[in-house]
Order: structure tokens, then C-alpha cells, then sequence
């Protein structure tokens, strides 16, 4: 009975990094978990690093070595963690509310060890479940694990998400709240489409390929995550109290529009090799490198004639050094590269598209009547993403929210 009691009422909280940006945010937040423990709940509470933090680190990391991303790096950027897990379980202290703070490795936050992208393989949900029962608040550290052999690993940016939807799955909860500084997730950035309007309900599938394809608000593997545990996530502002996105499976989201977001990706690097070895050996043995190395390759076009293969993909600016230090040992003589920076990927997601025909077409209508030319294309059931100039993101993402009618009423 005890088990359950503790169940109905638990509720895991992450607050992402400008809501523990500075001593009186921390304050605030400490003072919010007060009133949801007034109101009967038992919070467990996952902290990024305070905003700016994370990096710092890697600014630090890169002056030394900008290619290292081993043990001694994840324990570098999982020290962010350490300092606001620490002032927040005071506040709470201060308030009244037994807290601790808890690092991964203390937790039992089991990943690979792929240094600095991470998987987490299970967590040890018995500590926590015991603190919870005692009345205790767990304040822990997200976008950290650690390995069987003890050794300190980081999940990738945006990794707390994924910190709090394990645990919410090892503890048996149904939701878990994601607090951050958007109220909501939105139809589309609204730095970048000022007419963006909030979306109450998205469905898994649509937040994991924007996670995918850009949208900063949740952390692709986050969600992959909540798919599998079935553990509903609540996005909302850390500084408002009302309802915010509410991420759930299919069936439950009401009347789909056909596109429910214009998201994008403005840190895309397209790289373009020609002429590559014929046949699949070679593109094989690339991407099985560029894997090992953990670089997250994007959009991949292949097309040969005579003179050979050529060969295009697109990854995230902050694989570039690793890919061009791959590239350097990999690449056959006379092969040559193009690297194409200053880029950015565009995508309409959505999934009313899998019934509507001639999304596709009104996608490329709009860019073709804008004169922005396309380097990359991709499709899947619920999306069409496009890799175009950098430059022509605002017009080409204004444009596009027009067409598929999401703009404010």
C-alpha cells in the first residue's frame, strides 16, 4: 500500500537551465516544489547546470584539445550538475523540506560509455523510492551516468530530459513535468516566427522527429524514452503556473492539423565528396566510422556516373572536427570535399501529412516562389526536411508556417 501511495502522488520535475540560471531562480524554483509539496505531492527533482555553465566547460575543454571527447571531458562537463543540484537542495533546505542532493553515479544512472552522448541502460530505483517514502526530496543531477566500470559519463545536450523521463519510468510514474523558459512548444520558433502560436497537444512520434530535426525544447532520446515507458511529458514555463504542451501518445492527440510545426536546425554542415569508391563498401566502412565517433549523421544523398560516386550528407556544426578528422584518413586519394557551413535544415512536421497528398508539393512551392535553392532533401511519413542557405532560414520558415495555416487567429 505504501508503494503505491508513493506512486499516485510522485511526480519527477526537471528544470532546465535558465530556471536554475542564478541564486534567485533557484530560490523561485525551491519555492514552487514548496507549493506543489503543500498540495500533496512528492516531487523528485532532476537540475541542469545553471545556463552558460555547460558551456563554459566545453569553451575550457576546446582551448586544451577540441577533439576530445573521452572520460576526462564527461567529467569535466558533468561538474555543471554538481553546483546547482547543491544550491537548490539548500533553498529547499532553507524552506523547511528535507532534500538531498544526488549525483548519477549515486542514483545508479546506468549508460554506455559513449562519452559524451551517452545512453542511459537502466536505473536503480530503489534509493530514490526510499528517500520519496522517507519524506525526502531527491534533488539530482541530469545529463549525467555512469558506466560499469565507474566512470563518469554526459547524455548530450538537452540530456536532463532524458534524465527525468528514466527516472519517472524506473519509478512507475505516468507523466513527468519538463519546466523550462517557454511556456509551451510552439508551431514554430518564435525568435524566428514572431506569429508562432502554442500547441497544446503534440503526439510522441511528432515532438521525437522535431526533437530530431532542431526543436530545442526536448531532447530526441527524451522521448524515444517516454515512447517505450508509455510516460506522458508535460511541457511548461518555470515561471508561470498554467497548463503548457502536453507530449502523449497518438491516439490520445485530438484532431491533428496536417502540420503541427515549422522546426529547424541552424547549426547544420553539409559535406560534399566526389569521386568516391563505387559500391556500398565504401559508404559502409564511413559510416561505421563516423558512428564510432559518435557524430549523428543527418541527410544522405548518393548519385554516380562515369567519373565516379559522389557522396553528400549533413551533420550538427559540432561534429564537424570529428568529421573532418575521419575524412582525413578515410578519404581515398583524389577524392575531393566541399564543406558547406552557414547552413541550415528546414522541416514541416506533422502527422495529418501521412493522409494528405500535396504536402510535398506546397513544401517546395513556397521555397521554388522564394528563390532559395536546396542542397539536401528528406522525407519520412511525417515530415519533409530541406538543407538551404542559413541566410534564407527566416523567410523560408515565415513563409512555410503561412502555407500550412499556422499562424495566431
Amino acid at each position: 500500500m505504501g508503494e503505491m501511495k508513493t506512486q499516485a502522488r510522485l511526480m519527477v520535475k526537471k528544470f532546465g537551465g535558465t530556471s536554475v540560471g542564478s541564486v534567485e531562480r533557484i530560490e523561485a524554483v525551491a519555492a514552487r516544489v514548496w507549493e506543489d509539496i503543500q498540495q500533496g505531492q512528492r516531487p523528485v527533482v532532476v537540475a541542469s547546470a545553471m545556463s552558460g555553465e555547460t558551456n563554459r566547460l566545453v569553451r575550457l575543454a576546446g582551448e586544451i584539445d577540441p577533439f576530445n571527447r573521452g572520460m576526462a571531458y564527461d567529467m569535466l562537463l558533468a561538474s555543471g550538475e554538481q553546483v546547482s543540484i547543491a544550491l537548490l537542495a539548500m533553498a529547499l533546505e532553507k524552506r523547511g523540506i528535507r532534500a538531498v542532493p544526488l549525483l548519477a553515479h549515486q542514483v545508479g544512472i546506468q549508460t554506455d560509455s559513449v562519452y559524451s552522448k551517452a545512453r542511459i541502460q537502466g536505473v536503480k530505483s530503489e534509493r530514490l523510492m526510499r528517500l520519496v517514502d522517507e519524506g525526502v526530496v531527491p534533488v539530482v543531477a541530469g545529463f549525467q551516468g555512469v558506466t560499469l566500470e565507474d566512470r563518469i559519463t554526459t547524455l548530450g545536450r538537452g540530456g536532463s530530459d532524458t534524465t527525468a523521463v528514466a527516472l519517472a519510468a524506473a519509478l512507475g510514474s505516468s507523466a513527468c513535468e519538463i519546466y523550462t523558459d517557454v511556456p509551451a512548444v510552439f508551431t514554430a520558433d518564435p525568435r524566428l516566427v514572431p506569429k508562432a502560436k502554442e500547441v497544446p497537444f503534440l503526439s510522441f512520434e511528432e515532438m521525437m522527429e522535431m526533437a530530431s530535426l532542431g526543436s530545442k525544447v526536448l531532447h530526441f532520446r527524451c522521448v524515444e524514452l517516454a515512447v517505450k515507458f508509455g510516460v506522458k511529458i508535460h511541457v511548461r514555463s518555470t515561471f508561470e503556473k498554467r497548463e503548457g504542451t502536453w507530449v502523449v501518445p497518438e491516439g490520445e492527440r485530438m484532431e491533428a492539423p496536417v502540420v503541427s510545426s515549422v522546426t529547424h536546425d541552424g547549426q547544420t554542415v553539409v559535406f560534399k565528396l566526389f569521386p568516391v569508391p563505387f559500391g556500398p563498401g565504401f559508404l559502409a566502412e564511413l559510416f561505421e566510422h563516423l558512428a564510432e565517433k559518435g557524430v549523428v549523421v543527418d541527410i544522405i544523398t548518393q548519385s554516380q556516373n562515369e567519373e565516379g560516386q559522389r557522396l553528400a550528407f549533413s551533420v550538427n556544426e559540432e561534429d564537424r572536427p570529428l568529421v573532418e578528422k575521419t575524412l582525413q584518413t578515410r578519404l581515398p586519394e583524389g577524392s575531393q570535399v566541399v564543406v558547406m557551413d552557414q547552413m541550415a535544415k528546414i522541416s514541416t512536421v506533422g502527422v495529418g501529412m501521412r493522409n494528405h497528398p500535396g504536402v510535398a508539393a506546397r513544401f517546395f512551392k513556397v521555397l521554388h516562389e522564394l528563390n532559395i535553392p536546396l542542397h539536401l532533401v528528406t522525407t519520412s511519413e511525417i515530415k519533409i526536411s530541406a538543407v538551404i542557405d542559413k541566410e534564407n532560414l527566416p523567410r523560408a520558415a515565415q513563409s512555410l508556417h503561412r502555407a500550412f495555416s499556422l499562424e495566431e487567429d
